[in-house]
């Protein structure tokens, strides 16, 4: 039987979790389909989406159709959850392009169509709701797609599907009655498979129209599955079982995964034992002996594993471009006695989701995270009183920012007393070009500092870096260590973890650095008339706009906003327009803060500037 894999995505309301309702049900895999507002879909069972109506997950479900075995992974369509649509994209063979007919090419289609195709991933379109509008203009769609759009409802589709291939001597034979039907299809499927035609549906979830069709078409799809390489795999989600414990996600790329086989992650380094192995139906598993190539699954057993993690051999595949967090905040239990509880149970959700960050201040006994968007908190509030029942408050939502080098300079640290102890590094640190974030490099010879006291600095500079001079993580630099001394008697094992602190903080102090602050890439479409009302709340605001596209009687504008100056520009747009406008705003990157703005953050821990404070600390005499 032919295996898929499927990722469906939307951007927000236009469908998707219902037409995986009425694919599921048009295979017979469940009686009756679910609804969204009504919280009974497959795929949606988390209680937060069953409330809210939104999928915050990916989720996935098995249905078989037209000899196929095709597997379907639903997918999130906020733009706070970009990383759910990023991480399950390595897990794909081929994936489903959902729009609403009544809203056509949104923002987030962009990002996502701009994602899929970074994959090289065949694309199949679905304007879902044509039976509340009629067929949109393809003017917008057309220019974001780099393949042939092939309407395969279309009465002259096999004359259009000809002139698409390109092959003019199936051609005359089409049009001189003489017709190659099977090298037709041959060649169809194959420019389907190198994502060279993109098939267009007009259809509707909620009636079924057109949806048998779309299963007829993925069936059409193959995937090549080499069980006999090596095992790899990839890991697009992490959940956390009541019963099994922690469970990552996997597609099996090559080879195949058997119960208790050891599994090597790439990133740590390490090996675990597979302990158990789950098929996935929504919010139900069954138990497996065998993950083959081509399946999807969840693994028991692999304690330090998270999204995006490739396992045993190199596949090629290559990383997520996973959303950064943008935004703290702090999270109070309502009740006291709950904080070791809170603080537990945001350990597990930020080890699910690589776009949150945890952060202990043990000190003042507070807890603050990071997170790539408003909605993005909210939801984290809700799961921490539905799943695990516990209430809690979050403060007032503050930019995360970050540093960078103004100039390069060396940082020099002689860790030589109290005796015994002996440690000699010397750190050149130099800024790099936006964007680049962090480089180490070793010049020092082993004659100078041995290899493995070389591997205690290196593993040491990135924890540094967390917090620079201002109090937040430094990026967009190289450190290289180009000298230093061990001692053969003197020299303890761990010296060189007190002293690299110290030597990287005095280079980042002679460098100097700056702030950076995170600027969004927003996109606002509304009714014409309230174009000019738009503008002028958006410029005051440090913003960089494209000029406006105004099509069908509704504008859409481009503006790069600093994250610090949007914290209410949603709300302020949907006021401004009856709340008739689509929002949307992504991570763009971080640029240099202007100067006399931005914020100090309160650094944890003891400072390695502060030379005696810090030694004492590191030497456990605090």
């Amino acid at each position: 039987m032919n295996k898929l894999n499927v990722g469906i995505f939307a951007h927000i309301d236009a469908g998707k979790t219902t037409l995986t309702e009425r694919l599921l049900l048009l295979a017979g895999e469940i009686r009756r389909a679910g609804s969204v507002d009504g919280g009974t879909s497959a795929t949606d069972f988390l209680p937060v989406e069953r409330r809210r109506g939104i999928s915050v997950r990916d989720a996935s479900v098995t249905l078989h159709a037209y000899g196929a075995e095709i597997h379907l992974i639903d997918t999130p369509g906020h733009a706070d959850f970009i990383e759910e649509t990023e991480l399950a994209l390595g897990a794909i063979d081929v994936a489903v392009l959902v729009l609403s007919a009544t809203e056509g090419v949104q923002a987030q289609t962009e990002l996502l169509l701009s994602a899929i195709q970074r994959r090289s991933l065949p694309i199949v379109i679905f304007y879902n709701k044509s039976d509340r509008e009629p067929s949109p203009p393809l003017d917008a769609l057309k220019k974001l797609c780099n393949a042939e759009l092939l309407a395969f409802d279309a009465p002259d589709f096999t004359e259009n599907a000809l002139t698409a291939l390109g092959d003019e001597e199936l051609l005359s034979g089409y049009l001189d009655g003489n017709f190659d039907e099977q090298t037709f299809g041959r060649q169809l499927d194959e420019a389907l498979v190198r994502g060279e035609i993109y098939p267009l549906l007009f259809g509707s979830a909620r009636t079924g129209e057109k949806c048998d069709l779309l299963l007829k078409i993925l069936a059409r799809y193959t995937c090549p599955r080499d069980e006999t390489a090596p095992f790899s795999a990839y890991v697009y989600q992490i959940t956390h079982h009541k019963t099994f414990g922690k469970l990552a996600h996997v597609r099996i790329l090559t080879g195949s995964l058997a119960v208790r086989s050891e599994v090597p992650n790439r990133r740590t380094q390490s090996v675990f034992k597979a302990t158990q192995l789950k098929f996935v139906q929504g919010e139900k598993l069954t138990d497996t002996s065998i993950l083959k190539a081509g399946d999807v699954g969840a693994v028991a057993g692999l304690a330090d594993a998270r999204a995006g993690d490739l396992l045993g051999e190199e596949s090629g595949l290559p990383a997520p471009s996973l959303a950064s967090p943008y935004l703290r905040v702090k999270v109070i239990p309502q009740r006291e006695g709950d904080l070791p509880a809170v603080k537990a149970a945001l350990e597990e959700l930020t080890d699910e989701s690589p776009s949150l960050a945890l952060e202990w201040a043990r000190e003042k006994r507070e807890l603050i995270v990071s997170a790539a968007g408003t909605v993005q908190m909210e939801i984290l509030r809700d799961t921490m009183s539905e799943r695990y029942g516990l209430n809690v408050d979050m403060g007032t939502p503050s930019v995360v920012y970050r540093e960078t080098p103004v100039k390069a300079a060396y940082g020099f640290e002689a860790y030589t007393m109290p005796k015994p102890c002996w440690a000699v590094v010397r750190f050149y640190i130099e800024p790099l070009p936006r964007g680049s974030g962090f480089r180490y490099e070793s010049i020092c010879s082993e004659k100078k500092i041995a290899y493995r006291y070389q591997n205690h600095v290196e593993t040491c500079v990135p924890r540094v870096l967390t917090q620079g001079l201002y109090g937040w993580q430094v990026t967009d630099l190289k450190v290289t260590l180009v000298d230093g001394e061990d001692h053969p008697q003197h020299t303890h094992p761990l010296d060189f973890f007190v002293a690299t602190p110290m030597g990287v903080m005095d280079g980042l102090r002679n460098c100097g650095t700056r702030l950076l602050e995170p600027v969004l890439s927003v996109t606002v479409s509304a009714p014409q008339e309230s174009l000019g009302k738009v503008i002028a709340e958006i410029s005051p605001r440090r913003a960089e706009m494209d000029a406006p596209v105004v099509e069908n009687g509704r504008f859409r504008l481009r503006a790069d906003v600093p994250a610090a100056e949007a914290m209410d520009l949603q709300e302020r747009l949907l006021s401004l327009t009856g709340g008739k406008a689509v929002y949307d705003a992504r991570l763009k990157g971080y640029y240099p803060c202007p100067d006399g703005m931005g914020e100090t953050r309160e650094r944890t821990g003891e400072n390695p500037l502060d030379r005696a404070r810090w030694i004492l600390h590191a030497r456990g005499a605090l």
